[in-house]
């Protein structure tokens, strides 16, 4: 048992119903080496991963691995659409794709080109759901959404509540890079969020970068997927299969600082 792991051990142990939780891996078409490491990792361990692939970063070979992974395991891996070129459109403040310096017009246009890029590209494999690259976006990107059919958004439980009629909202809770990369003690910080928040939400949601994650630091998240699949109290779910959940736990609730 790996020390970092024990609050996660400790709120699996004690729950009352199986806990629910997902991966989200952003920016595939990105240092794609490293992402199929990642996806072995989950292969291996027989846990899903939602996979968010940025349109115009795809390349043949990166389509047909995808494609061949996700017919050895349809219930094991997902795809879905991340930006467009996922590139910053603000001149000031945060980094954005879809913020407020762009009109709903031009992010139409970018949202429907990528949609066409990937249903070109993946078929049926493609799932109608939108992450936003630096994971927030505005309401006019919500009303593209749901112009354009998608179904679902999944962004940082962080970022501005978005109004929406049509669309399900479903958001990461746990940034695996952030706190690795911020926290003096990053795996006890890391198991202590990650134990916190499965302990209150209905689903939580954890956000994996593979262009920063080598072969050594893969070891952690191999150390997690032992855990949680190890246990009988844990459902790993897709993006898709949280329909009909959500999230219990207030942001004003007592939460590790992440």
């Amino acid at each position: 048992m790996f020390n970092w792991l024990m609050p996660v051990r400790t709120v699996l142990d004690e729950a009352e119903k199986p806990v629910r939780l997902f991966f989200r891996d952003d920016d595939a078409g990105w240092v794609n080496d490293r992402l199929y490491l990642l996806l072995d990792e989950f292969a291996y361990a027989g846990m899903p991963i939602d996979v968010a692939v940025i349109p115009r970063a795809i390349n043949h070979h990166l389509v047909d691995e995808l494609l061949l992974r996700w017919q050895q395991g349809r219930h094991l891996i997902g795809l879905h659409q991340h930006g467009y070129g996922h590139l910053n459109h603000e001149s000031a403040g945060r980094r954005c794709e879809f913020g407020g310096s762009r009109s709903k017009t031009q992010q139409k246009v970018d949202i429907s080109k990528g949609q066409v890029m990937l249903r070109a590209a993946f078929g049926n494999a493609l799932e109608p759901h939108f992450t936003p690259p630096w994971n927030r976006c505005t309401a006019k990107t919500v009303e593209c959404l749901e112009e354009l059919d998608f179904h679902l958004l999944s962004k940082d439980v962080t970022a501005a509540q978005l109004e929406s009629s049509k669309l399900k909202q479903v958001p990461v809770h746990i940034d695996w890079s952030k706190i690795l990369k911020t926290s003096p003690t990053p795996l006890v910080t890391l198991g202590e969020a990650i134990a916190a928040h499965i302990g209150c939400n209905a689903v939580t949601g954890i956000m994996l970068h593979h262009a920063n994650m080598d072969a050594e630091s893969l070891k952690p998240l191999a150390e997690l997927l032992a855990v949680l699949v190890g246990h009988s109290n844990t459902q790993g779910i897709r993006l898709r299969d949280t329909l009909g959940y959500g999230t219990e736990c207030k942001q004003s609730e007592k939460l590790p600082m992440l």
